[in-house]
């Protein structure tokens, strides 16, 4: 009964309405001799959700273990996946009756195509029956490119009553946004990798817009990485302080994201270990310190394929998907195109009508020179240039170019005075007078430049991370009213993570739900973030961005939340922040005794530069009652005793600043009197 009631309470529901319950067990890797315990246990224990997959090669074992447990067809969901090998249209449906054969059942509640990549395959039954020399899967690209083409076919299954829901694994952005543009039977899932080391944060974004859930397989990082997340130190700081173990804080942070994870054990306690998850919860501040994390790790897939398959097309391309996610957002940044030229340059000489001239009287629409008459009477001319008197032949083997004018000669093709047609000027036939050899010149054209080579290098293009990280930044100014720029140097990991983990503990004032957040920044791109910004306190503070700066970030004005901020910057080494001064006296510009991170500057609203001193004053103010009640105290008391205030401290700069305002009015009218005396 208690096993029942977990599942009930622990559905997600789908675009369709269907009820998928948030926690699977997966089989890749499991034996047959370990799946059938594997998966008994698990049932008993109180799973319902049995993740499988025809090229996983223990469906029957996975079917056998479901025929034992007694548990009804309809409490379970079962996945299953269309392999590689079957995507010949012709084989879609062999794939489908094989899995149904060995799970024992006459309908799937969800079936993926496994991989957006098509294998050759001669008979439909093998994991692949064609092989390259190198041993590699033999690829069918276009079948790959055009994958709409199989999953029509997997959509003709649910009208046949044998997959009730389809969905897609291994499917980025790209693909996952052509699929549900083109199908007439959206998917409602994505299973993906998705971890400590591949956070997909991208991907889950744009597949919820797009009313799609993820799955997540390997959610511990298989088994060349389980070991590094689940000892990794934010993962079990964050474990100790919520009393669960690292295996359930990586499955709860899956959940705390709505994704539907995927957890394969063949162990007993880990499988009872994993199910307890469903009656845990992660704080959502956990669920965003991890996913903060994880993003600002390198990306370290388990399952990458694409090398190994020798596939035509990457199948993840990672980088790309960070900004294919703008398309949901607006003010994006966008690079601007590089310049681009002609492909070649031609030069138009003034005097082109006067080249190749000399060898003819009639191959110039200019009166001949006493030269060209001299060698027209010479008999002997055509016989050291065999070529200076030219056949028909060779004349209409060139023909005149349309952009010529009609001259005498026409058929010469030496008259060729335009550079399209120069380049089609064969050379000068001769006959080498000593050795009798038949050779031709080498043509020099004086008309045309030669096109230019393209570099071997394509053009340098901005790379897709730098527009992901523009926009995350431009984002993060303009949802602050406080942002503090910090000069950090030689900062661990585990101190920056303490320092975050310290700013997220301050309280929050009354009503407020957003924290402050510390992020490392790119100094070359906010310098760019700030030129684009409109306001001339960020244009002014773009020379702050030099070396390792990080980007303090408020998204509300609170005295005593300020303060605890700054107070928080100033011990993270353990250090003691300064002590206040004495009344009307000034905060020292820099925290000495905390060298490793110094704050450098604020800006408050986006539009008003503060230096550090001013920002720490904000930290001394009261509330707004005490505030509105020192007001009305001092208007009410003598005036004698409201100048005396006035001359104190932050007042005598306020007398100051009226005197001061005071003078230039004057300044600016007395011109105005005399010259109107």
């Amino acid at each position: 009964m208690r096993a029942s009631a977990v599942r009930r309470a622990a559905n997600f529901t789908l675009a369709n309405g269907a009820q998928m319950p948030k926690l699977g067990l997966g089989t890749w890797k499991m034996t047959k001799e370990q799946a059938t315990p594997a998966v008994s246990h698990a049932l008993k224990v109180g799973y319902r959700h049995i993740d499988c997959a025809w090229a996983y090669r223990n469906e029957d074992a996975v079917g056998a273990a479901i025929a034992k447990s007694g548990v009804p067809r309809q409490q379970l969901w079962l996945t299953s996946k269309l392999w590689n090998s079957f995507h010949d249209p012709e084989n879609v449906e062999k794939c489908l009756d094989a899995t149904l054969k060995d799970l024992g059942t006459d309908y799937l509640d969800l079936w993926e195509m496994h991989w957006p990549v098509a294998f050759l395959n001669s008979n439909g039954s093998q994991i692949p029956s064609v092989r390259s020399t190198g041993g590699a899967p033999i690829e069918q690209p276009e079948l790959s490119r055009d994958f709409m083409v199989t999953y029509r076919v997997m959509e003709e299954m649910v009208k046949k009553g044998k997959v009730r829901n389809l969905g897609v694994s291994n499917f980025n952005i790209r693909r996952t946004g052509q699929v549900v543009d083109e199908a007439s039977i959206k998917p409602i899932v994505n299973q993906v990798e998705v971890n400590w080391g591949v956070h997909n944060e991208e991907l889950r974004n744009y597949a919820h817009a797009h009313d799609v859930r993820l799955q997540a397989y390997s959610p511990f990082g298989s088994n060349q990485n389980a070991e590094k997340y689940l000892s990794d130190p934010i993962v079990v700081d964050v474990a100790r302080r919520n009393n669960m173990t690292p295996a359930q804080v990586l499955l709860a942070w899956q959940l705390g994201r709505d994704i539907i994870p995927i957890a394969k054990s063949v162990t007993p306690a880990r499988i009872e270990e994993n199910f307890k998850v469903m009656e845990l919860e992660l704080p959502a501040d956990d669920v965003q310190h991890l996913t903060y994390e994880a993003q600002s790790k390198p990306i370290e897939r388990t399952v990458d394929p694409t090398q190994g398959w020798d596939v035509a097309e990457e199948i993840f391309e990672d980088g790309v998907d960070q900004t294919r996610e703008m398309e949901l957002k607006g003010d994006a940044y966008v690079p601007p195109p590089a310049a681009e030229s002609p492909a070649e340059y031609r030069l138009e000489p003034r005097n082109a009508q006067s080249y190749h001239t000399m060898t003819s009287s009639l191959s110039s629409t200019r009166r001949t020179t006493a030269l060209q008459d001299a060698l027209a009477r010479r008999s002997h001319f055509g016989r050291g240039f065999a070529s200076s008197s030219r056949s028909a032949a060779v004349a209409e083997a060139a023909p005149t170019a349309a952009s010529e004018g009609p001259v005498a000669g026409a058929s010469n093709p030496l008259l060729r005075t335009t550079p399209e047609a120069a380049l089609q000027t064969p050379g000068l036939a001769f006959a080498d007078g000593e050795e009798g050899i038949q050779r031709e010149t080498k043509k020099t054209n004086m008309c045309t430049v030669r096109t230019s080579t393209p570099p071997a290098k394509p053009r340098r293009q901005h790379t897709t991370r730098k527009t992901f990280l523009f926009e995350q930044y431009a984002s993060l100014l303009r949802e602050s009213h406080l942002a503090v720029v910090l000069q950090h140097n030689n900062l661990t990991v585990a101190e920056m993570t303490k320092l975050r983990r310290e700013i997220a503990s301050i309280k929050l004032p009354e009503g407020e739900t957003k924290r402050a957040r510390l992020t490392i920044v790119r100094s070359g791109l906010m310098k760019a973030v700030c030129r684009r910004q409109t306001q001339q306190a960020m244009k002014s503070i773009e020379p702050l961005f030099s070396g390792p700066i990080a980007l303090l970030t408020c998204p509300h004005l609170s005295p005593a939340y300020v303060s605890s901020l700054l107070n928080v910057v100033d011990r993270a080494l353990g250090h003691t922040p300064p002590k206040a001064p004495a009344r009307g006296a000034a905060f020292p510009t820099a925290a000495v005794a905390n060298p490793r991170m110094v704050p450098l500057a604020a800006v408050l609203e986006t539009n008003r530069l503060m230096e550090m001193p001013a920002v720490r004053e904000v930290g001394r103010l009261g509330t707004l009652s005490q505030l509105r009640g020192q007001i009305v105290g001092l208007l009410s008391a003598p005036g004698q005793q409201l100048a005396g205030v006035l001359s104190q401290a932050a007042g005598g700069n306020l007398a100051l600043t009226l005197d001061a305002h005071k003078r230039a009015l004057e300044e600016q009218s007395s011109p105005s009197s005399s010259s109107s005396a």
